[in-house]
């Protein structure tokens, strides 16, 4: 993280001189060994002055009992309250739930991204000695996981990892007070074991950055569903093998997602349209974004299909040279898009045009 930061700064000062990038960091962990040697770490690598100006600060402690203090300081820095809250977790019951849901409540923009091994739980669940007080941790109740279990049993692990990815985020998500969520299987070349990446903000273009780091690294990231939107639905009472493919954000799966996506955008932009409403890229894709491993940019290369087959016209704001919007220019041969960019249908729609057979 911190060599990142430097990175991001170093690109950010070659922009704008004037650029201060000004970031705190704050590691906790509830064993002192690891914290000193952390700090011995950091500070081998040329970090003690921020060490010192006490922008690298370090605590032996819980998260739980730490992050009150931490929630503060951000809310003293202004109104802004960007964040980032990396929550490596030895299992799934560490971070409580409860703990989630204030971030997201007392912070403006806060990010957390959290990990759950899901392999953790199903063996607590298969224990009947095994206390409540975990799964309490994550606002669960035994009887709530049991169908889960039934479905691991029946279905196998595939079952089990797409009836957990695309049942307890919802939960997750539901009692965390997310409004975006992106949840999706890692596995770790050195590890037999998979772990759950849980990613929660409140702004959809946090949503979109996550994904994109997902599609970056392909070779160790899993999405069990379907390859467009409304994909990880969940239905106790349809085989969840139906329609399942590995989905590990390859070349496969983005040609995949591509179809998927020119056959659901004209539905959805017919639909929009149809209802009188003025069918935006954010009002097609952010609404949809957390129940999709699609991202914006295979959004704007099927709208751009759609573009020039003569199906639709976008149009982007024009802004004079303060800033103001004074009108619209028609995006004729952009490849990618904003999100407020309008889509419209042309003024003389094609004769067989896809969008009478959506009608």
């Amino acid at each position: 993280m911190l060599t990142a930061i430097e990175s991001a700064r170093a690109v950010l000062l070659a922009r704008r001189a004037d650029f201060d990038l000004d970031v705190d960091f704050v590691f906790i962990d509830e064993n002192p060994s690891h914290i000193t040697f952390l700090k011995e770490e950091i500070i081998k690598r040329g970090y003690r002055s921020q060490i010192d100006a006490g922008k690298i600060r370090f605590f032996s402690s819980t998260f739980e009992d730490t992050a009150p203090s931490v929630i503060a300081d951000i809310r003293s820095k202004g109104r802004a309250h960007h964040s980032l809250f990396f929550l490596d977790q030895y299992g799934w019951s560490d971070v409580k739930m409860a703990t989630v849901r204030r971030i997201m409540g007392q912070l403006a923009n806060p990010e957390v991204i959290l990990t759950f091994m899901v392999d953790s739980l199903v063996n607590l669940l298969h224990d009947k000695t095994s206390s409540l007080s975990a799964l309490a941790a994550i606002d669960y109740k035994r009887e709530d996981v049991r169908a889960l279990l039934d479905i691991k049993d029946e279905f196998g692990l595939k079952g089990w990892k797409r009836a957990i990815q695309n049942t307890v985020y919802k939960h997750i998500q539901g009692c965390t007070g997310a409004e975006f969520y992106t949840p999706f299987f890692v596995h770790p070349p050195e590890s037999h074991r998979d772990y759950w990446l849980i990613h929660l903000s409140k702004h959809h273009q946090a949503r979109e950055e996550m994904g994109n780091v997902f599609w970056a690294t392909n070779n160790t990231l899993e999405h069990f569903g379907g390859p467009g939107f409304d994909s990880l639905g969940f239905d106790p009472n349809v085989d969840v093998r139906q329609g399942m493919m590995d989905y590990v954000f390859d070349d496969d799966a983005s040609s995949r997602t591509k179809k998927q996506l020119l056959e659901q955008i004209p539905d959805l932009l017919h639909a929009g349209w149809k209802s009188g409403s003025e069918m935006t890229k954010r009002s097609l894709f952010a609404a949809r974004a957390n129940d999709t491993p699609v991202i914006g940019a295979l959004v704007d290369s099927q709208l751009a299909e759609l573009r020039d087959a003569g199906e639709i016209v976008i149009f982007g704001q024009r802004r004079d040279k303060l800033g103001n919007v004074v009108g619209e220019i028609v995006r004729e041969r952009a490849d990618s898009y904003s999100w407020d960019d309008v889509i419209r249908q042309p003024r003389e729609p094609r004769l067989f045009s896809i969008f009478n057979q959506a009608a």
